[in-house]
């Protein structure tokens, strides 16, 4: 790659090395010596990417003031250790750069982007929180994502025909969580509102990395797995997007997310629906058909559930039965029973299945007969659900016969309405502000153009597999300027075709008539 290129992608891209881990001072923060100095680390963060490279530049042009509590460069800024901070050190950090891409391992469907943060290690210091501790130590998180988990079941199955629904809040919620670091003002407001009830976004990144690593099956069982993948893809026009370092850098560190740029044509289509249909195991092979003109950015997410009953179903629990749509008619359905933890309220009667390692669960709830399936949704509120699936170990706890049924399908929904309605309509509007997202925002704004939401489950006697993909499109919405003045050639005129070196012409002459 030629410096100059590079340099032109430095406020589009970030490469992050792992920095030493010593003891800390007072503040926090690890006290600077020689064992910790990290090449290239201009800002003393204790670690080396795009944004060192940004600042650095500024400082060799002459802004001073970028440093107050050093009055110059981090000691990592003198890359070649001549004692001096000058171009040599700039020139020297491009080529560190470099070499870490060239380190870089690529993905195993090779897309024809270039992923230029594949297997840097996320910035020290970005923890995520774990919640393991209970429920009332993470009140004002758990209660957030289950009034959005509602909040959407309600607006996405407000329109349906009598279909079935399918949505993963989790991953939804991931991507953007990604998303709303890139947003300010009014626009960001709403969006912490919907994603977490109004917690900062510092806390969001926090809670959703620690979620997404609670995720993870550190047990001896193989018979579970989650997992989630993020990746963050970027039209090659610094003309229209120019991605803001410290947006991907909070990216990398939160939500480990992959970070391309691309063409955006029939490659890179190609591209997002391989990473799609690799990260979700195969179960959701497409998740884009068509790229926009407009769009300039896609945030995607992908996740994938994959597990065995803790007491799987034997033959002789398996029998045919009869299953009634919503629209009366009556369909044959493979049958699965067994004896589950009964859950109840005043107008549900469910069940709770274990699914292997006991770190996920399987609930069934079912309406009162005399209540329709949108009256029972409209009334349902996260400390409802909540109270429901929590109530299985209570003073009245029993078990019941549980009669399933075999069931596998695919789901898709295009989530802008439902997210606008849910509180963020800044986000998808002309007002929208992203100006933490592009460096030439304020010239080129940008929105949310549209949320595309996939899923799949399958559900059967031995476990079920279930994935979803969901992604943001950031639209600049550009329309060309409409010119002050207008020339009509509909008289004689002088033309000429030369050369733009020298303006010296190759052909010249002049048109008085057409025939």
């Amino acid at each position: 790659m030629k410096f100059k290129r590079l340099t032109a992608a430095v406020a589009a891209l970030c490469i992050a090395l792992p920095a030493a881990t010593e003891a800390l001072n007072a503040t926090g923060t690890p006290a600077i010596n020689s064992d910790n100095i990290v090449a290239g680390d201009v800002n003393v963060d204790y670690v080396f990417n795009l944004a060192d490279i940004v600042l650095f530049q500024r400082w060799l042009k002459g802004d001073r003031d970028l440093f107050p509590a050093y009055g110059e460069p981090g000691p990592g800024a003198d890359v070649n250790k001549d004692g001096k901070y000058d171009v040599f050190d700039l020139v020297a950090m491009r080529k560190l750069l470099v070499q870490c891409i060239k380190n870089a391992p690529e993905p195993s469907y090779a897309p024809q982007a270039q992923n230029l943060c594949a297997g840097i290690e996320r910035s020290p210091g970005t923890s995520g929180i774990i919640m393991k501790e209970g429920y009332q130590n993470y009140k004002e998180f758990i209660d957030s994502q289950l009034g959005f988990t509602v909040g959407l079941l309600q607006n996405t199955y407000s329109e349906n025909k009598g279909g079935n629904d399918l949505i993963s809040p989790y991953s939804i919620a991931q991507a953007l969580g990604m998303t709303a670091n890139g947003a300010a003002g009014s626009t960001l407001e709403e969006m912490e509102k919907v994603l977490g009830g109004g917690m900062p976004i510092d806390s969001l990144n926090r809670y959703f990395r620690g979620q997404r690593e609670m995720t993870v099956n550190e047990s001896e069982d193989p018979k579970w797995s989650v997992n989630t993948a993020n990746s963050i893809w970027t039209r090659d026009n610094r003309d229209r997007i120019q991605v803001l370092p410290g947006f991907i850098q909070n990216c990398v560190d939160y939500y480990d997310s992959e970070c391309y740029t691309a063409p955006f044509d029939d490659t890179t289509l190609a591209d997002v629906n391989n990473w799609v249909n690799c990260k979700t195991n195969e179960m959701i092979p497409t998740i884009l058909s068509v790229i926009d003109p407009n769009d300039v950015m896609y945030l995607v997410n992908a996740v994938t559930f994959q597990a065995e009953w803790a007491e799987p179903y034997e033959k002789y629990m398996i029998s045919d039965g009869k299953f009634t749509a919503a629209d009366g008619t009556v369909q044959k359905a493979e049958m699965l029973s067994s004896t589950e933890d009964y859950v109840s309220d005043g107008n549900t009667e469910g069940i709770i299945k274990d699914y292997s390692g006991l770190r996920y669960a399987f609930a069934a709830l079912l309406p009162d007969k005399d209540t329709s399936m949108h009256s029972y949704i409209e009334s349902l509120t996260a400390e409802k659900l909540r109270e429901l699936l929590s109530s299985r170990f209570g003073e009245n706890y029993s078990q019941a016969t549980a009669v399933l049924p075999k069931f596998s399908y695919e789901y898709e929904n295009e989530l802008s309405e439902e997210l606008a309605d849910m509180g963020m309509p800044t986000a998808f509007s002309d007002d929208a502000d992203f100006s933490n997202m592009s460096a030439i925002a304020h010239l080129n704004p940008l929105s949310i153009g549209y949320v595309i939401h996939k899923t799949f489950i399958d559900l059967d006697e031995n476990g079920t597999k279930a994935a979803a993909a969901t992604l943001v499109a950031m639209q600049d919405k550009a329309m060309p300027m409409k010119p002050d003045k207008t020339v009509v050639f509909d008289r004689p005129f002088v033309y000429c075709i030369y050369d733009t070196e020298t303006y010296v012409p190759l052909f010249i002459g002049v048109l008085n008539s057409l025939s």
